[in-house]
């Protein structure tokens, strides 16, 4: 150790030395020339190729070369066994100096050293959860693994771009046939790899193809990839295969996790890629063509998946974005034929559609909104995040924003995309999508006061989007050109959207254009059952409770003019039997709680306990509530439901009930955190609104962000 040390210290001399020949030779003094020449110089110089860690320091400008070389530091790369790593202050910097051994020795040895029975400090399964070890047995038949890879090819990497095909491919095959002794971090890469196949097919297209349920699979495969992550050690990895397997699972679990979760998650991953370096592009690294291309498209698709993460927790969207000199460039539109490991330059970019133009589409969206957010803060207007921008008032700023956009996407993708390409087709439905929901956002109903004071064109305008975007929502997902792309869908739907049309269908049920939105909110739930029709998110029970509000609206109306009612469609029914259940199952609580209070002889005080602990979601208590209240705009209940919204629960409950027994408890109906998706399943009296007032697009928001259901209070007192 001590002579690698001292390898490592010499080749810092020599970049030293390096740094002021340079400086002679602008005085222009030759070092070549100069007498004394070190022997320990030379010895350095012939033994450069003996080390193992190689240090690369970003330019210096030229001003900065040519002014007093004081202590101005340089963010240095550092490559050793595991991957890169990024060192970016002067404190670190020196500590390498005086250390000489940047990754240290248990760094230094192979993950790969140390056997699954061992324990380990720095594995950090409790992030990820895993119970299950990972053998040879976990991987799938050879068969079906060279299956699941060509899925992953055809239908998830044209829309993520994580990996670079032409050169996994050979590694895959190589795994294929010695699973026993594939590398942790591929390992895990190749794990994620199965998850993204098995959520890209349909539930018979797994049963067909792969004999199991999707479910089965999804659960096995997910499970297999938190474990062989957990095993590389993934929180302090320096490797982009290590990185690229943990995107991916991320992707995997995006709409089975609570929002927050997987905003957080991704928040860990962004801070493994900035730790590598990926926040810097590659060419001021120092590093090749190809890696700084895959870089590129790794810290790309991190960034725009963090933006929806954070948008469906209920945070800012575009907040913390911002590009300079120094940000990572778009990635390149090229083929993966373009590109190879040891390519001498840069590809030249295609002015023609590549396989890559969905991820640059995506791209250029998110580059848009930063230039943007630049233009309003330079007019002195609010910054553009996600939601600021509904609450401007300003509508011409907001139509000449998307006025821009509609431009850019027009002579950047529209005009070129050719419909009979599948990739080409979901890209053109999606930048039509894209523009949509920006103009739903500008015109946003929160706006809106009372509907008496909206004009009826503003009304349609708005009807007509949402329209719209249902439209391609659907084709997306139903198109069989579209099918393998149809996974992608689900996330980004906007559900204030599906909430307006909802909330439209049950104050104006017979309107003109009423049949075609039930037809596109039956595709809806028929291509989004599994999601839609779960009871695990307040977000979909609620908006469950507005479907039926708007069917059974419909019915009435139907009924009061003698005209025939239809059968009601399958999801209408499983909604209906579903409430039912949740009421039944409430009300039986409830009689064994008041039967148990009865038989602990302390009736007096056990009824004024049940009275306040039920007081929350007693529908009679709330209706006295809500009348009790003033009608105000959503805005202005905003400040009290941020109030209400931090009522202490479950753990912090433990911790502060009693320094807040003094007044400071903001419960009460109008809580919608506290409520738990039974209760909303049990009881939709909040969503009673009458035709002439908006709904409350704050109680909206706060279901949309919850994430979790947390139960009333029950058993205050118990375990």
């Amino acid at each position: 150790m001590p002579a690698k040390r001292d390898l490592v210290k010499d080749k810092l001399v020599d970049e030293r030395l390096k740094r002021y020949e340079a400086l002679l030779q602008t005085k222009g003094i030759d070092p070549n020339q100069a007498t004394g020449t070190s022997e320990a110089g030379q010895h350095r110089k012939s033994s450069r190729s003996e080390v193992p860690e190689t240090v690369w320091q970003l330019p210096t400008p030229a001003s900065v070369v040519s002014g007093p070389q004081a202590t101005i530091f340089k963010p240095q790369l550092l490559h050793g066994q595991r991957g890169t790593k990024l060192v970016d202050n002067s404190l670190w910097s020196r500590v390498l100096e005086e250390i000489h051994d940047p990754e240290g020795p248990r760094e230094e040895a192979s993950a790969n050293d140390a056997s699954d029975s061992e324990a380990s400090d720095d594995d950090f399964a409790y992030v990820l959860g895993w119970k299950t070890p990972v053998t040879p047995s976990s991987h799938p038949p050879t068969e079906l693994i060279h299956q699941l890879w060509q899925i992953f090819v055809e239908n998830v990497n044209p829309l993520t771009k994580l990996v670079h095909v032409p050169s996994l491919q050979p590694a895959i095959e190589k795994a294929i046939t010695n699973v026993e002794h594939i590398p942790r971090g591929f390992e895990a890469l190749m794990f994620a790899i199965y998850s993204m196949a098995v959520l890209s097919l349909t539930e018979d297209e797994c049963k067909g193809l792969l004999g199991e349920t999707r479910a089965t699979l999804l659960s096995h495969y997910v499970a297999a990839t938190k474990a062989a992550l957990s095993r590389t050690r993934f929180m302090s990895s320096t490797s982009i295969v290590v990185l690229q397997a943990l995107v991916l699972h991320i992707l995997s679990i995006r709409d089975a996790y609570y929002p927050r979760a997987v905003w957080s998650l991704t928040g860990v991953a962004i801070r493994i890629a900035e730790g590598m370096g990926m926040r810097l592009d590659g060419t001021l690294l120092g590093l090749s063509p190809f890696e700084t291309e895959i870089r590129r498209r790794i810290w790309w698709q991190l960034r725009m998946h963090n933006f929806r993460a954070a948008e469906l927790s209920g945070q800012a969207k575009f907040r913390d974005f911002e590009l300079d000199e120094t940000t990572p460039k778009k990635p390149a539109n090229v083929n993966d034929s373009d590109l190879y490991p040891a390519m001498p330059q840069a590809a030249a970019e295609s002015t023609t559609p590549t396989e890559m133009i969905w991820m640059m589409f995506r791209s250029d969206l998110a580059s848009f909104a930063a230039t943007q957010k630049v233009k309003m803060h330079k007019l002195g207007k609010a910054v553009f995040t996600s939601e600021e921008y509904p609450a401007m008032d300003d509508l011409k700023i907001k139509d000449g924003f998307i006025k821009d956009m509609e431009d850019m996407v027009e002579t950047k993708y529209l005009r070129f995309c050719d419909p009979s390409q599948p990739l080409q087709f979901m890209t053109l439905l999606g930048t039509r999508a894209s523009t949509n929901l920006i103009r739903f956002l500008a015109h946003h109903p929160r706006r809106w006061a009372t509907l008496d004071q909206v004009p009826a064109s503003e009304q349609q305008l708005v009807w007509s989007i949402v329209i719209q975007l249902l439209e391609q929502y659907s084709m997306m997902q139903s198109s069989p050109q579209l099918r393998r792309f149809a996974w992608n869908v689900p996330y980004f739907i906007q559900w204030h959207a599906v909430i307006h049309i909802l909330d439209t269908l049950r104050a104006e049920p017979l309107r003109l254009d009423a049949m075609k939105a039930w037809r596109l909110i039956d595709d809806l739930y028929e291509n989004n059952s599994e999601m839609l029709l779960s009871t695990n998110r307040p977000i979909f029970v609620a908006v469950g409770n507005l479907c039926l509000k708007a069917f059974s609206a419909r019915a009435a109306a139907l009924t009061k003019e003698r005209r025939s009612l239809s059968d009601p469609p399958g999801f209408i029914i499983k909604l209906r039997e579903q409430r039912k259940a949740a009421k039944a199952k409430r009300e039986a609580v409830i009689a064994r709680s008041r039967g148990q209070e009865t038989l602990d002889g302390e009736k007096s005080l056990t009824t004024t306990d049940a009275d306040a602990t039920w007081s929350d979601t007693d529908p009679r208590s709330a209706e006295a509530n809500v009348q009790a209240q003033p009608q105000q705009h959503p805005l202005a209940k905003q400040s009290t439901n941020l109030v209400q919204g931090s009522t202490r629960t479950g753990d912090d409950a433990f911790w502060l009930s009693d320094a807040l027994a003094d007044g400071f408890f903001a419960g009460g109906a109008a809580d919608m955190m506290n409520l738990d998706t039974d209760a909303i399943l049990a009881q939709d009296y909040w969503l009673d609104t009458s035709n002439s007032e908006v709904i409350d697009w704050a109680q909206w928001d706060a279901w949309l962000s919850n994430p979790d259901s947390i139960r009333p209070n029950t058993g205050a007192g118990t375990r």
